[in-house]
């Protein structure tokens, strides 16, 4: 069978290459690589974010439904929210300002260093998000074939950064149309040898009594999936280079809407398959690794060849957009030190250098600790979120921030939610007060650009005097003292897995308050100070 699945997957791969190559001719410059020319039809959004999040929804679901049961569903539906809300409230003003990259977009108004450390941190962060899915097909192939767990992952990176490098957002354009339907159709195999005949809501798990359970996860964790999703929603890179390189705002939102609905389908599927691997083989180390265990006694050998050639194609599907955004950050924010983003040539040249470098970052990190697909997760998203979240917002909603305050902001955050995870041993479960570092490295960066504007402003800034704004800020201002304050009653209670979430968002409703309620009396360095300044525009480019 070995033999026979290489070369399906060598003939595959000549596919995607040859695709991938044709798409050089829509590359021809800087912008067409990085931003597709803002050419995009609602097919291929919705091509694209169907791809993306239906490949992410996958390798969680099919470990949490095999850990946890029918509640990891949710995991999906956090994902399809946060999709739902970018398309509707940020994709028209991410789109009116040129969008590019977060680290491009707060270099705009808050300098090189500030820019540095947002692409610093975006392309050392965005190769572990990227990796979950490689290292998943890579424990598939490992179990099913005895392949190598080194060797898979290497040419999977390797194969990435070939096409992708091609022809940029173009190549996605393109190589991600064949491999959501092989996905799709390695999908629906599997389910209908898993599922035929299967009772699943009849079958008792004796040691998980919250198996079948909406909540089985935790109340906790569900609350960190939506907290999480909504966060990604200011710093969701790949997705708004997506969606904002459709012919129009319409184009864009309709791609993503005709997703979301596909995307339910992929929120239940994978649960379902990794909670009938649990019933079967019990409690094992992964449900990454039962589940290709399991299928192996239920599927024939072809369908175990097509099944593996689908999931594959998982993995280049989500690994694809992350390397490249994570490349864009590299490449156009960090490496590009002679303020030459201007020039096609340079970018591709220092994009296409940065796609190696994250590929040699996702085989370090997945090498590094393989089993713990959970702390890559906490620890990319806490530092991520940590520099990215608050920074972005207030590029959007409060010009008075200063450069000086956003800098400290970022590395105030990223130490903070760092050292958090730190005090007890980088551990993915358990965090000191049983708070997650996410909540901890984001709230911090938000207070501390809350205090510095305030103090970099004295005088300059005050109350406004729209009697709406007042009032909105009021009321989260209220919200915030409420979340403050249930927090010690969550505590009391012994619900303190909720305390990470209650303090969080009474910081986040302070930190909007505050935005709301004040307001610039003059000019700060020649610039108005009102919520209602224009925004930049990122740069365009021209070739050499």
């Amino acid at each position: 069978m070995g033999e026979a699945f290489l070369v399906l997957l060598l003939t595959y791969t000549g596919v995607l290459l040859l695709l991938s190559y044709t798409s050089k001719k829509k590359a021809n410059n800087a912008g067409q690589f990085l931003d597709g020319g803002r050419q995009f039809t609602t097919f291929q959004v919705f091509v694209l974010m169907t791809a993306m999040w239906g490949a992410s929804m996958f390798s969680v679901e099919i470990d949490t439904g095999f850990r946890a049961g029918i509640s990891a569903i949710w995991f999906g539906v956090s994902t399809i929210v946060a999709s739902l809300f970018i398309a509707t409230f940020l994709l028209g003003r991410f789109r009116r300002i040129g969008y590019l990259t977060n680290s491009n977009l707060i270099g705009q108004r808050y300098g090189q260093r500030a820019r540095d450390v947002a692409a610093l941190v975006i392309g050392l962060t965005f190769p572990i998000f990227a990796m979950k899915n490689v290292l998943a097909a890579a424990s598939f192939l490992h179990i099913m074939l005895h392949w190598n767990l080194a060797v898979v992952l290497i040419a999977t990176t390797m194969l990435v950064v070939l096409y992708v490098s091609f022809g940029g957002l173009w190549s996605l354009a393109y190589v991600q149309v064949i491999n959501l339907v092989l996905f799709s159709a390695g999908l629906a195999v599997a389910a209908y040898y898993v599922l035929q005949n299967h009772q699943l809501v009849d079958t008792t798990v004796t040691s998980s009594p919250g198996f079948f359970s909406l909540h089985g996860v935790g109340l906790s964790t569900i609350i960190v999936w939506f907290g999480m999703s909504l966060l990604n929603s200011v710093s969701a890179q790949a997705e708004f280079q997506t969606i904002s390189a459709a012919k129009d705002i319409r184009t864009g939102r309709r791609g993503v809407y005709l997703s979301s609905i596909v995307l339910v389908g992929f929120a239940v599927i994978p649960a379902l398959l990794g909670m009938a691997a649990r019933e079967h083989l019990g409690s094992r180390a992964s449900g990454l690794l039962a589940f290709p265990s399991y299928l192996k006694t239920v599927a024939p050998h072809w369908a175990l060849l097509f099944i593996g050639l689908g999931f594959w194609s998982a993995a280049l599907i989500w690994c694809a957009p992350l390397m490249f955004s994570g490349a864009s950050s590299f490449g156009l924010d960090l490496f590009n030190r002679q303020h030459v983003s201007h020039n096609s040539g340079t970018v591709r040249r220092f994009t296409r250098w940065a796609m190696m470098v994250q590929g040699v970052m996702i085989v370090v990190y997945a090498l590094a600790r393989p089993g713990d697909l959970a702390w890559w997760a906490v620890f990319g998203l806490t530092l991520r979120n940590a520099a990215v979240v608050g920074p972005t917002i207030s590029f959007l909603l409060w010009p008075i921030v200063r450069e000086r305050t956003i800098l400290m902001s970022m590395i105030a955050g990223v130490v903070s939610g760092f050292g958090w995870n730190a005090v007890t041993g980088f551990s993915a479960v358990t965090f000191p007060l049983g708070i997650n570092p996410m909540w901890v490295g984001t709230g911090c960066a938000m207070l501390v650009i809350v205090a510095g504007t305030l103090l970099e402003n004295r005088g300059r800034i005050g109350l406004t005097v729209n009697e709406t704004r007042r009032k909105l800020g009021a009321a989260l201002l209220f919200g915030a003292l409420i979340s403050f304050f249930s927090s010690f009653e969550v505590e009391r209670t012994g619900l303190s897995s909720l305390l990470g979430a209650a303090l969080f968002t009474g910081v986040l409703l302070l930190f909007f308050a505050t935005i709301v309620v004040t307001e610039g009396r003059e000019t700060l360095d020649g610039k108005l100070s009102n919520p209602g300044e224009k925004l930049p525009k990122s740069p365009s480019f021209v070739n050499e």
